[in-house]
Formats: C-alpha cells, structure tokens, sequence
C-alpha cells in the first residue's frame, strides 16, 4: 500500500460509530476495554478533524462531518465512560445525571430487565444507546424537550409528509440565504474587525446595527436548517424503513414562544442534542473531580460556565475541521460569553420582580405577562446582535475563502 495513501475522513466517522456501539454492547460497565477504546477514538475522530478540509471542499459540509465524529466521541465519553450505560443493567451504572419523571410512552419508565443474552441483543443496545443523545422516553430524557403532536404521532403517514415538509422548506431556506449571500456586503460589514461592538460604537452606522441583527438571526436560522434538516432526513429514513416510530422523533426545537430570556433559549428553544453529555461531564468535573457542593447559588452560576466552556471548546474543534485555525475561531468567546448574560437577566429579574408586583391571573406560561415575554424577546436579540458575530464572522470569513465551493445546499 502507498505510505502516502489518505482515507476519506468519513470513514473516521462510521469507525467511531461503530466501535462505540460494538464497546458499549458487549462490554460491562467497568470494564478496562472501554478505557482503553478512547484513545482510539480520539485519534481516529483527530484525523477526521485534521483532513476534513483536505477532502471536502465546502467548508460547511467539512464541519459537519467533522462536528458528527467529534459528537459521537463526546457521546461515548459520556456513556461508555462517565455514566456508564451498560446491557446488565439498561441504563447508567452511575448517577452524574439523575433520572427526571419520564414521560408516559410506551417504554417502561424504569430500568428494564435484560433481554436474552445474545450477541444480537447487546449489538442492538449498543446501537441504541450510541445513536441516543436526548434519550427519548426514557427517565434520562432532556428537560424541556418539545412533545410531538398526537395527530403525527398516531399516523405514520401523517408524520412523514409533516417531516418532507420540514426538509423542503429547510432547504429552501439554505437555498435561499446561499443565494442572497453578498460578498462585499460581507467584506464591509462582516469582516472579523467588526467582531468587536462598544469599543468602536462611535464608528458604528445605523445600517450596520441592524445588518449585524440580520446576521445574528441568519446565524439561527441557517444553523437550526442544517440541523433540524439532516434531523428530519434521518427521522424520514427511519420511520419510512420502519426501524422506529414516529414518537421516537419529537421535534429538533422548541417553540419560537421560549425565546423570552436566555435561559430559556439555550435550555427549552435551542436543541438538546448535546446537553446530556455536558451535563454528565461538568457534573463529573465539577462533584466528583472538585467536589463542589450540588446546592447554592455559586454552583447555580459555575455549571452553566463549564456547561458553555465545553460547548466552546466542541465547536472550537469542528470550526478547525473546516480548515480554521483555533485562534480563528470565535466558537470559545461567544460560548463563554453567554453565562454573563444569564447573570445579568437574572439579577434584572430578581430586582422587577421585588418592585413590581404582579396581580393574580396576570401571568401566561413561563410565569410572564405577553409585555414581559416581549420585553425577553427583545433583550436575547439585542444580546446575540452583540455576541453572535464573535462566532459568526470568523465562520463567514473561512466560507467566502472557499471561492466556487461555498455555500450549504447544492
């Protein structure tokens, strides 16, 4: 074989897939193999990130490829090694993240019996387990995940024309923004020098204020097309082939409603696809490594930070397997950002709520009045139209490099 030869970096990701899945299923809990698998996971999904750009010429299809391996490492860290999920028992052999009342489905609330010992039905674990990352109908399934409608969730034809809907209309999306991408617009009023917001304020016109609005709502809605269409994809192929059913897929967001106050943005709008495996592991770092208390109003503020510190740290690594050096990316200065937001609208909360009282029936959901949500609403759009370009512009910088290849859709 050519000592130069180099294998496509997808190849990377079913590796880390299926190793995972195999370690899992047929390993126990405490089991010697499961650490001596990281390493190899770990170079295997460091090579995806390494050659992602050598191959796959659209800088945004390189990330995802690179941010899939790099999710499904994090994934089996999370339950091949922290919360140990094992066949003996069906669940967790540790407790880093505790079981929530589960929701009435047609899954036993509880831990499960075994099935029958075979290679099959531990392979059938292992799979299930790797490709689980909110853990649908199960104790350990992500709060505030959105439910899915009974009308889609009684008819499988219902469902699967609701999710072609949703992959068409996300594709035009993509489609869209790809099309109305300008780049001297970009080059003006997007460059990485206009990261930076207060300490240039004198030299900011009104039209870009809003244009960097745009750009903070342009960022949400490409990501959450992205996401929510290769989701929907996914959720059409396994409902169609009937290898599950269509309550195994409730919805990739919450409702636009929850975007009133960051904390619900991030926890109830925003997907939940990663927060089992940040949870585990600032749990893990922050109770059992530090052996910092559970309860108290600095432990409230300090697991969002590390919670948002790994989150950077994630993205600071698929943002490199689209060929950006980590010092380019501005994936760690928005994610550490965030918890200071979350500080200063809950002490703004704390300090309206102390002068002013609220009358009886005057609340809707979430605890606010319609104006209150309103006045949220407003204050997580002014907050991303600051943060967001620390993340976005650097990503649109590396896109307009890649000349005929940018762009999402085809």
């Amino acid at each position: 074989m050519d000592a130069n030869y180099e294998y496509h970096p997808l190849f990377d990701l079913v590796a880390t897939v299926l190793i995972s899945a195999v370690t899992i299923g047929l390993t126990p809990a405490l089991s010697p193999l499961r650490t001596a698998v990281l390493p190899v996971l770990a170079t295997l999904s460091w090579h995806c990130v390494a050659k992602c750009p050598e191959h796959i010429l659209r800088s945004a299809w390189a990330s995802s490829v690179g941010g899939y391996t790099l999710s499904y490492l994090f994934h089996y860290l999370d339950v091949g090694l922290l919360s140990r999920w094992s066949f003996e028992l069906q669940g967790p052999a540790t407790e880093l993240v505790k079981a929530y009342d589960p929701p009435a489905t047609k899954h036993s609330p509880s831990r499960q019996h075994p099935p029958d010992d075979t290679i099959l039905s531990r392979l059938r674990f292992g799979f299930s387990v790797v490709f689980s990352w909110r853990f649908i109908d199960t104790p350990y399934q992500a709060r505030g995940l959105p439910t899915l409608p009974e009308k889609l969730r009684r008819s499988r034809g219902r469902f699967l024309a609701h999710t072609f809907r949703t992959i068409a209309v996300c594709y035009l999306i993509l489609d869209a923004m790809d099309a109305s991408d300008d780049p001297k617009i970009t080059e003006k009023f997007y460059s990485v020098d206009k990261v930076a917001f207060f300490s240039r304020i004198r030299d900011v016109s009104a039209e870009e204020a809003v244009l960097r609005f745009f750009a903070a709502v342009g960022l949400a809605a490409g990501l959450v097309s992205v996401q929510r269409g290769v989701y929907s994809i996914l959720a059409f192929v396994a409902v169609g082939t009937r290898l599950s059913d269509p309550a195994d897929w409730p919805p990739f967001n919450g409702p636009f409603g929850a975007i009133y106050s960051l904390r619900s943005f991030w926890g109830v709008f925003w997907h939940q696809i990663n927060i089992h495996r940040l949870r585990v592991t600032s749990n893990y770092l922050l109770y059992d490594m530090l052996r910092l208390p559970r309860e108290g109003k600095a432990i409230r503020y300090l697991r969002p930070w590390v919670i948002f510190l790994l989150s950077g740290l994630l993205h600071v690594a698929i943002d490199m397997s689209s060929g950006m050096l980590p010092q380019q990316s501005g994936a760690l200065r928005f994610f550490l950002i965030q918890p200071l937001g979350i500080v200063i609208e809950d002490a703004v909360r704390a300090v309206y709520r102390a002068v002013s009282p609220r009358p009886s029936g005057s609340v809707g959901p979430g605890g606010l009045a319609m104006a209150e949500r309103c006045v949220g609403a407003l204050w997580v759009g002014l907050w991303m139209t600051w943060t967001a370009p620390a993340y976005l512009f650097p990503v649109l910088a590396k896109t307009g490099s890649d000349g005929g290849a940018a762009g999402v859709v085809p």
